[in-house]
């Protein structure tokens, strides 16, 4: 199964929050585990990097499953707030790998969208650290802005995916014409 594919699996898992009764059945670690095994199998620099930051994202997901958290915690709860800035870090770093690999491994140039994405989501972290400490209504004038065009880079990053995913499908099929 190619690497793409395996990516736009593991997000749909991240995207659908389906609640029954208080429970996800489509839990995020579920696919991050995904995205770690798609980078498993794929053999460029930083695909290691890529299923390291995936594992680490899934071992908190799972443990925010037990504790039920929000991205909201106390602003005087220190921990929390290294914790939550820490896990944005690594997850912005995931990103990051998931479009270095996808360069690499279709020998293609990805643009500048890639910048932007990655941008866009340290400037959502760092609106995200800060507004905590501010009354939800002040910081709703950053914050909501900020999610309304990631909303849009996210879905551009489906697209992106998807496309990749049709360009290394393609790839593959012609690898195996050849070598019959």
């Amino acid at each position: 199964m190619n690497f793409h594919k395996l990516v736009l699996i593991g997000l749909l898992f991240q995207f659908l929050d389906i609640n029954i009764s208080g429970i996800d059945i489509i839990p995020d670690f579920v696919g991050l585990i995904i995205i770690a095994y798609a980078f498993s199998k794929i053999k460029v620099p930083y695909a290691a990097l890529g299923m390291y930051c995936s594992v680490l994202l899934a071992i908190s997901s799972f443990i925010d499953i037990w504790q039920q958290t929000t991205s909201f915690y106390e602003s005087t709860n220190l921990w929390a707030q290294i914790m939550v800035i820490v896990i944005s870090s690594i997850n912005v770093l995931h990103f990051a790998c998931i479009f270095y690999v996808s360069k690499e491994s279709l020998k293609m140039e990805n643009g500048l969208f890639p910048k932007l994405f990655i941008g866009s989501q340290i400037i959502m972290q760092l609106v995200s650290a800060f507004g905590m400490h501010f009354p939800f209504d002040e910081a709703g004038i950053f914050l909501i802005p900020i999610v309304f065009i990631l909303f849009f880079f996210y879905i551009y990053f489906v697209v992106f995916l998807w496309k990749r995913k049709n360009i290394e499908k393609k790839m593959y099929e012609e690898m195996q014409a050849e070598s019959h």
